[in-house]
């Protein structure tokens, strides 16, 4: 769904493992999406063949492909693509396109529209465990619905996230809670942030809902401190979060130190920082860790 304005700048979260927060600025012909602030995928809208072999290759669709990576130090670099790369009008849209992202690089971070969330429930009250998937109010759902949590993507590591040591161990504890029949309901954020609504109109106070998007709560010393471990691990993408209030935000910047790998990929679109004089330290230590790899 398109904005009544020209461009539609936005963010939304990235989640189940959560990544962080992905920008995006939306045309009527293409769209630019960043995972850190600093290089963007260029996708433009194009006819395409319904299908390949098909009798009716004549007939084309509109949809988006993927046509470069850009970023104002290395400029545009082409995919490779089935898409005729000498098309005048595909290069006036790549060229209007960028000309939007240098635009708005100084509006970075755009705010987060994905208030609609898909919570799993934990099986004794009913309440909100972890987080499965967040969408804008008025996008479709996701088909098929996540039905378990992880909180690393892979087995390899990320530049936006290094994985977890015990990445198995805390998604078969998140498991076990959720127990063997999931429960999973879907809630709206309201804009004023106090209280979520699900869709019979029950409102539930906004701290019912695990501010880092992982139920801090167990009865177990040992499951307790898993989880803990594991909120400090990838401190550097919580504070994307635009929710955070300031004591949040600070007990997360404490924490740079401890796992700072992933801080580069994302210190750009950090909406506040109380320490800066930390957050420089930081990033130096990533870049000294990035060089004796």
């Amino acid at each position: 769904m398109m904005s009544t304005a020209a461009v539609d700048c936005y963010a939304v979260r990235r989640v189940n493992p959560f990544l962080g927060v992905l920008q995006i600025i939306d045309t009527a012909y293409g769209r630019a999406l960043s995972t850190n602030g600093l290089t963007w995928e260029i996708q433009l809208l194009a006819s395409m063949p319904v299908a390949w072999g098909s009798l009716n290759q004549s007939t084309s669709n509109s949809g988006y492909c993927r046509y470069g990576l850009w970023s104002s130090e290395s400029g545009l670099v082409l995919w490779p693509s089935s898409i005729r790369r000498d098309d005048i009008s595909l290069q006036q849209q790549c060229s209007r396109l960028i000309g939007c992202i240098q635009e708005k690089l100084h509006d970075l971070p755009f705010g987060l529209q994905d208030t609609k969330e898909l919570w799993l429930l934990d099986t004794e009250h009913q309440q909100p465990l972890a987080l499965l998937a967040s969408i804008r109010p008025y996008d479709p759902l996701p088909r098929p619905e996540p039905r378990f949590w992880c909180g690393s993507l892979g087995t390899n590591d990320l530049a936006s996230q290094w994985r977890f040591p015990q990445s198995m161990e805390l998604e078969e504890q998140v498991k076990h809670r959720a127990g063997f029949n999931l429960n999973k309901r879907w809630y709206t954020r309201e804009i004023e942030c106090n209280f979520y609504s699900d869709d019979i109109g029950n409102r539930l106070s906004v701290d019912t809902f695990p501010k880092f998007l992982l139920n801090e709560r167990w009865e177990d010393v040992n499951e307790r401190n898993r989880a803990a471990n594991y909120l400090q691990w990838i401190a550097s993408s919580l504070l994307t979060l635009q929710h955070l209030n300031d004591i949040d935000r600070t007990e997360l910047e404490s924490q740079l130190s401890n796992h700072s790998r992933s801080i580069e990929h994302h210190w750009r679109l950090y909406p506040k920082v109380i320490d800066q004089q930390n957050l420089n330290a930081c990033r130096v230590q990533a870049q000294l860790l990035e060089l004796n790899k």
